[in-house]
């Protein structure tokens, strides 16, 4: 809240006066300007902070620029519009979805912090949030800072360009486009160098920064591993569900280009410069509504300039990044999707047989022989869901940890098996499911999580985990020493109420997948799923009798076998990475 001044008999009471003010609205001088935030609940919040000039204008598909100096306060009290995206409560949980009606705007630049005090030195953890590289937001009530800032550190959360504002390839359009197709990636790293620059006004170690993310966040944080110019930018990194096994090559982002224009039915990409806010979302919803490309259409694109090459590639390298790596992904990665797609509960295995082939060639039985050994409890869907995850996920993280570790890089590895309560249990430990507990958030997310005492004390571990990691130290609480991750022990931390260390959960699993890579070309974004995959049974008339049921399929005929097939195409667009 704000105090108002008001005149007061003797200076010492007009002293007191003054510096409640100032306790209350807080003002930080930064590079480019001072602001001007609040105290809540002791703690100090900055919102809205721009960090970037709008990418409006000339700057629109362009590389970020740092912001106009400013020289009065700037009110640094909310949150700054979202960048341009769909809506889409639907295939969100609650207090995870951005509300209808929130403000949007290209100019969305913006990044928020959150601190104990502006006399500290704390650790510094900057979070990029996840939604596809096409949805999102730093406001989002789950990733509020305030919790996770009180046990020790000060926070970042950052915004960036979402879908074709910040990743479409405009490279055809000369020289200041060229990196256009990873200009949410820019994004980052210039929010990145102005935590550098500024954060020690905040409190926070400029000397010592976490960059953390999850999904696309994550993925975000691969790519700038991948990256030689983002080196000296962070210290540290959490990455959750989110690896280098998911990256767009050149053509891939070419091939989206052209859709693109398509779709927006321009002429040329020229033309794509012209047109509207509302016109590049209409034009981005058909795009992601198309069978080729479906919702793995942006991702952070090996451009051979930025990223010069797999990011996996690097990370493997001699000379990759040496910084000290959290990794790690939950239980049932794919159970997400029963918010977008419910039908797919009921999907047979017939439906992901030749994704699955493609894979592993003749070995698919033995695969699938696997999951249903270690895993007996499965039903039919969802064996074929926790294959999904592991693919797109949990095999990628395993391989980029061993590689890591490999190099004597300090690495750890977290499996998250905390159950949700959402659909009486169903989801299982889905995608997402550890993100309340690291923000201590689990009050803002009561239809996902419970919010009890177990569950609130699992988030107080999981959050002096994180401080601890982002203070240089062993990941350590009061009862769980959380040892590094290297290929002979496989040391991961199974986060759950009753946390602890194992060595390598689940190796059937882990060891059924053989030798395949997982480096971001082998699976490419094309077959990382079977919803992508172009040879899925989504006709089989075995997958058309499980969604819709044998009976209404005899009634009803081609009619019914249509709207279902219809319904399971749909689950193309509907991948968040």
């Amino acid at each position: 809240m704000t105090i108002y001044y008001q005149p007061v008999r003797g200076e010492r009471r007009r002293e007191e006066t003054m510096e409640k003010i100032r306790q209350e609205t807080p003002v930080v001088e930064t590079a480019y300007g001072p602001v001007r935030g609040t105290v809540e609940d002791s703690i100090l919040a900055f919102r809205g902070i721009p960090y970037a000039a709008p990418p409006v204008g000339d700057r629109r598909f362009k590389a970020p620029e740092p912001p106009e100096p400013w020289t009065e306060p700037r009110e640094a009290t909310q949150f700054g519009p979202a960048c341009p995206q769909e809506y889409s409560e639907l295939e969100l949980p609650e207090g995870l979805e951005l509300p209808e009606g929130s403000p949007i705007s290209e100019d969305c630049l913006t990044l928020n912090v959150w601190s104990r005090s502006l006399e500290g030195n704390d650790p510094v953890i900057v979070f990029i949030h996840g939604g596809g590289f096409v949805a999102g937001s730093a406001s989002i009530p789950w990733y509020d800072g305030a919790d996770l800032a009180r046990r020790g550190a000060t926070v970042v959360s950052i915004q960036y360009r979402l879908g074709p504002f910040g990743w479409l390839d405009l490279s055809d359009l000369g020289p200041e486009y060229a990196q256009s197709m990873n200009n949410g990636l820019k994004d980052q790293m210039a929010a990145l160098q102005w935590v550098r620059q500024n954060i020690a006004a905040f409190g926070g170690d400029p000397r010592n920064v976490t960059v953390s993310g999850e999904s696309a966040g994550a993925i975000s944080i691969s790519a700038l591993m991948g990256a030689p110019e983002a080196d000296g930018l962070y210290d540290r990194a959490i990455l959750q569900s989110g690896t280098a096994g998911t990256v767009a090559s050149r053509k891939w982002a070419a091939g989206v280009a052209k859709t693109f224009a398509k779709k927006a039915r321009v002429k040329n990409l020229a033309e794509v410069l012209e047109l509207s806010t509302e016109q590049m979302l209409r034009a981005a919803s058909k795009l992601y509504s198309s069978s080729e490309f479906s919702d793995t259409v942006f991702h952070p694109v090996v451009d051979g300039g930025l990223i010069p090459e797999l990011p996996s590639a690097r990370i493997a390298s001699p000379d990759g990044p040496s910084t000290p790596v959290i990794i790690g992904t939950t239980l049932d990665e794919a159970r997400y999707w029963y918010y977008p797609l419910p039908v797919i509960r009921r999907l047979p295995l017939v439906y992901s047989r030749p994704w699955l082939e493609a894979l592993v060639s003749d070995r698919a039985d033995e695969v699938i022989e696997a999951y249903r050994t270690e895993r007996p409890d499965l039903t039919d869907s969802e064996l074929q869901l926790a294959m999904i995850g592991d693919v797109g996920f949990r095999m990628p993280a395993i391989r980029m940890a061993d590689a890591l570790s490999a190099r004597g890089v300090e690495t750890h590895m977290y499996l998250a098996t905390v159950p949700t309560i959402d659909m009486d249990g169903a989801l299982g430990s889905p995608h997402a499911v550890e993100l309340p507990f690291v923000f201590g958030t689990t009050g803002a997310a009561t239809t996902f999580v419970a919010d009890d005492a177990a569950n609130r004390r699992l988030s107080e571990q999981v959050q002096d985990l994180w401080v601890s990691f982002a203070q240089g130290q062993t990941p350590t609480t009061a009862e769980t020493t959380w040892t590094q991750y290297d290929e002979d022990t496989r040391s991961t931390l199974i986060m759950d109420t009753d946390l602890r260390v194992e060595s390598d959960p689940y190796p059937a699993a882990r060891q059924a997948w053989g030798e395949l890579s997982f480096n971001g070309a082998e699976p490419g974004l094309e077959g990382l799923t079977p919803f992508q995959y172009a040879g899925t049974n989504t006709y089989d008339p075995r997958v058309i009798g499980a969604v819709i049921g044998w009976g209404r399929v005899c009634a009803a005929g081609a009619v019914l076998l249509g709207l279902a097939a219809g319904a399971l195409l749909l689950g193309r667009r509907l991948w968040r990475g």
